[in-house]
């Protein structure tokens, strides 16, 4: 049997945060397929990631689609009488990045990131990803509300889910949302773990001492916490901020933070909320944050504070576990799951609660010690996981279906 033709999509914005890292760890993986299992092409849908990715030794061809093209894919995705859509035929046989593919001589797509360009695919078979069906489990954030996000997730999910020859998903709880939700059958649906980002187990495993001072370099003459996420209300740095208020207010201590990310819509609300509590003395807003910076942003920080809503699980937590730093974390389902004892877990409903484990690791050095130690055997138990194999498995399995037909 041949190699199968194996096209990997990147379409994640270098902005994107942990979206971004995590596109990239999977386009990573498919480096290590054997050549005799596939034969690998890597494509990107954005001129920018072209240089990113061949740092990282993967030289991507770019998908330019016209507008006019997507304007043509839209309709003919969108219609649903068999006359019109046979005319449309006619005039686009394919769609644009179903052409792109067929004049690759492409056999299988994947979309390493969730993607709704699968939803275009007719002939060609396709991967796909799906990190979290958040939409579905917190559908009051206004993220989730603005211009129809959850039914627009819903139907591409319902039109894209059912045809995948393989869905990769984070968890055993990211499983099951699918399999629930989009009655999809058990055997496609495979859980892939999230790694930390390449920039910080490049960091850890060289063991990069500090090479400056993050209080010096943001002016800031008090210990602090750390929080890289954007700016979505769903992130819930105003949790955050109450606990370090009452930190102060009732336990004596005073306590920075260091927020780092883009800003989604929220980033005025949660400045006008610092300002509201008066921690302007103390509160930072890094924005976009190189990799070089981020591994030292999480050393020198007392903890990695994340109280999201979003699961079920996220990339930060791994990130911590690698760079040996405590991680304070929201007590929601999968979430726990994902970092078991290796973390403080927070009560979203009681920002006392983080304050209570800040004064806590802050005063016990066995805690943290300990804390430390429970994140980099939580570690290991992920590393150990054979993602290859799963990949291969899937593979495989399809090329024994695909020397059916021509």
């Amino acid at each position: 049997m041949r190699p199968i033709r194996l096209a990997v999509i990147f379409d994640q914005h270098t902005h994107a945060g942990g979206g971004y890292q995590q596109a990239l760890n999977a386009a990573l993986l498919t480096l290590d397929l054997p050549s005799s299992l596939v034969e690998t092409f890597y494509f990107t849908t954005l001129r920018e990631n072209i240089e990113s990715l061949r740092g990282i030794g993967i030289t991507a061809e770019l998908i330019e689609i016209s507008f006019a093209k997507r304007v043509l894919a839209y309709f003919r995705r969108s219609i649903k009488e068999t006359r019109i859509l046979k005319l449309i035929k006619i005039i686009q046989k394919h769609s644009p990045i179903e052409s792109f593919l067929i004049k690759n001589k492409i056999d299988l797509a994947y979309a390493i990131s969730p993607s709704a360009w699968p939803r275009d695919l007719e002939e060609i078979n396709y991967l796909t990803t799906v990190w979290d069906l958040s939409h579905r489990d917190d559908p009051e954030f206004p993220e989730v509300r603005w211009n129809r996000e959850l039914e627009v997730r819903d139907r591409n999910y319902q039109s894209l889910l059912p045809r995948a020859t393989a869905i990769f998903v984070d968890s055993e709880l990211g499983k099951k949302n699918v399999l629930d939700r989009y009655g999809i059958d058990d055997e496609r649906v495979h859980v892939m773990p999230f790694q930390a980002s390449i920039a910080t187990r490049s960091y850890s495993e060289k063991n990069v001492t500090k090479e400056y001072d993050v209080g010096k370099k943001y002016q800031l003459d008090v210990p602090y916490v750390f929080y890289p996420a954007q700016f979505w209300a769903h992130k819930n740095h105003v949790y955050l901020l109450e606990g370090l208020k009452i930190l102060e207010q009732d336990f004596g201590l005073k306590v920075g933070a260091i927020f780092s990310g883009g800003d989604k819509g929220n980033l005025s609300y949660v400045k006008s909320y610092v300002r509201n509590l008066n921690l302007e003395d103390r509160i930072r807003f890094a924005g976009f944050v190189t990799n070089d910076e981020i591994p030292e942003l999480y050393r020198q920080s007392i903890a990695l504070v994340m109280p999201t809503y979003f699961g079920p699980t996220n990339l930060p937590p791994l990130e911590a576990f690698e760079l040996g730093v405590p991680l304070l974390y929201s007590d929601r389902a999968g979430l726990r799951d994902q970092v078991g004892s290796a973390a403080l877990l927070m009560d979203l409903k009681n920002p006392r609660s983080m304050a209570e484990h800040i004064f806590n690791l802050k005063n016990d050095k066995e805690l943290r010690m300990q804390l430390v130690k429970s994140g980099r055997e939580q570690l290991h138990h992920y590393k150990s996981i054979d993602r290859i194999g799963i990949l291969k498995f899937v593979l495989e399995d399809f090329r024994s279906r695909r020397i059916c037909w021509e």
